[in-house]
């Protein structure tokens, strides 16, 4: 049977490395600065709006996705990733910033990459509609601000019996912030076992609110640059490759992050065991799911649906692109994942993790750039679009960094990260032969 989980290393807080904060800090001031020069440079408005775009879909979707990590864990009664659940939740700390972004992308200029905005006597009666610009803003701020509070109210019930007990543990020497999310504390059997149900109840709800408005989202922000295109399946491709995107980065940081986090004993190999199954599982419901978009819109050749995707497929400068984005989010991890002894070794796994990290950033950066970047010879990727990448990235990991450096990085109380009492472990004979 596994050894028993030891919470006593991690009630203390733990200090983040400042040469992490530094450059996190250094890289969201390129961020911006490219930003800003992409916006005065003439002619390279659309290119930096669009690369600001890709990037807030991009995180958009890791936050939530986060989230909704720690929700599967919490319904399925997981404990092979129960030390995995804080980091996932700490995902969603970044959701108020991208709200912010996202009002800073339209105060911007924004709503000039869309057609239906610029020439809105190009759509249909219907279309018009719903695709105008207090429409549109309105559906995305409620939506996923609605989002962000219920997934929120989820984290402070999943914090609260952590806080608590560790409050004790600490003599008190905890933040200030602690003190209102453990107020009314009871006893700390009661809470945890509280904590417990009301995770297993708001879970269900995060997740229904989690399809439902990434898929109006993803709609508005991406779909609706080619106003008269549409798939059906667009939406649920997106917000289940988020999901996917969150376990990627999840290991990522976790891995990155043993030593600052002191949790090396708590992500073991067998944890990225079952976390790289669980990826190479989502990389091929990522295939299925673009195929089940292709398949019928590319041998029906639907008059309306085509184009977009022969731009993509077909056309240059956008086919090459299209290629790398099926190596690094299909063929590289799938081939790579496919072994067992990889998904146990945490440095050569990260790497492998990087592929599929990258590569999601290129298909959502292709699906949305071509439909505004007309005219163009080669894929307009310079330095500019790679500084506001690296701010968007830098200002992630600063956010969750903070978070998780002011609250216990695993779930000490929660009883999930020790073992079932039942559990049997059978090895066969030859395992013991090695």
């Amino acid at each position: 049977m596994s050894a028993q989980f030891d919470p006593t290393p991690h009630y203390s807080l733990k200090s983040p490395p400042k040469n992490l904060i530094l450059a996190a800090k250094i890289g969201v001031l390129i961020g911006f600065v490219s930003f800003a020069a992409g916006l005065l440079i003439d002619g390279y408005g659309e290119r930096i709006r669009v690369a600001y775009l890709t990037n807030l879909v991009y995180f958009i979707g890791l936050s939530l996705g986060g989230v909704i990590f720690a929700c599967a864990l919490t319904l399925t009664l997981a404990r092979w990733g129960r030390g995995l659940k804080r980091i996932g939740e700490s995902f969603l700390m970044f959701m108020p910033v991208a709200l912010v972004l996202l009002v800073i992308f339209i105060v911007t200029g924004g709503w000039n990459l869309y057609e239906w905005y610029t020439h809105p006597e190009t759509l249909h009666a219907h279309k018009k509609i719903y695709l105008t610009a207090p429409f549109w803003t309105a559906r995305l701020f409620i939506g996923l601000s609605i989002l962000t509070f219920v997934a929120y109210r989820y984290v402070r019930i999943s914090l609260r019996p952590d806080l608590g007990v560790a409050a004790k543990k600490l003599d008190g020497k905890h933040p200030a912030w602690w003190n209102k999310h453990i107020k009314g504390w009871t006893n700390d059997a009661d809470e945890i076992a509280k904590s417990a149900d009301k995770q297993r109840r708001s879970a269900p709800l995060v997740c229904i609110l989690f399809a439902c408005v990434l898929t109006v989202s993803i709609v508005d922000l991406v779909m609706s640059l080619s106003p008269h295109w549409y798939s059906n399946m667009f939406g649920g491709w997106y917000f289940a490759s988020c999901f996917w995107l969150a376990m990627i980065w999840i290991g990522i940081y976790s891995i990155l992050g043993r030593g600052w986090m002191g949790t090396t004993k708590v992500f073991t190999p067998t944890v990225y065991h079952d976390l790289g199954k669980l990826i190479f599982g989502f990389c091929v419901v990522w295939a299925y799911m673009f195929y089940a978009q292709l398949l019928p819109i590319w041998y029906g050749n639907m008059t309306e649906e085509i184009g977009f995707l022969i731009v993509r497929l077909r056309l240059e400068p956008w086919q090459g692109l299209a290629k790398l984005v099926a190596c690094l989010c299909f063929f590289i991890p799938f081939v790579t994942l496919l072994s067992r002894g990889i998904k146990k070794m945490p440095r050569t796994l990260v790497v492998i993790l990087a592929v599929p990290a990258v590569g999601i950033w290129l298909e959502r950066y292709i699906v949305a750039a071509p439909s505004t970047l007309l005219d163009v010879t080669e894929v307009p990727l310079g330095l500019l679009e790679l500084g506001v990448t690296i701010g968007f990235l830098s200002g992630f990991i600063w956010v969750i960094t903070n978070f998780l450096s002011q609250v216990p990085v695993v779930p000490v109380t929660d009883p999930m990260m020790n073992p079932h009492p039942d559990d049997v472990h059978v090895h066969s004979m030859d395992a013991h032969a090695h």
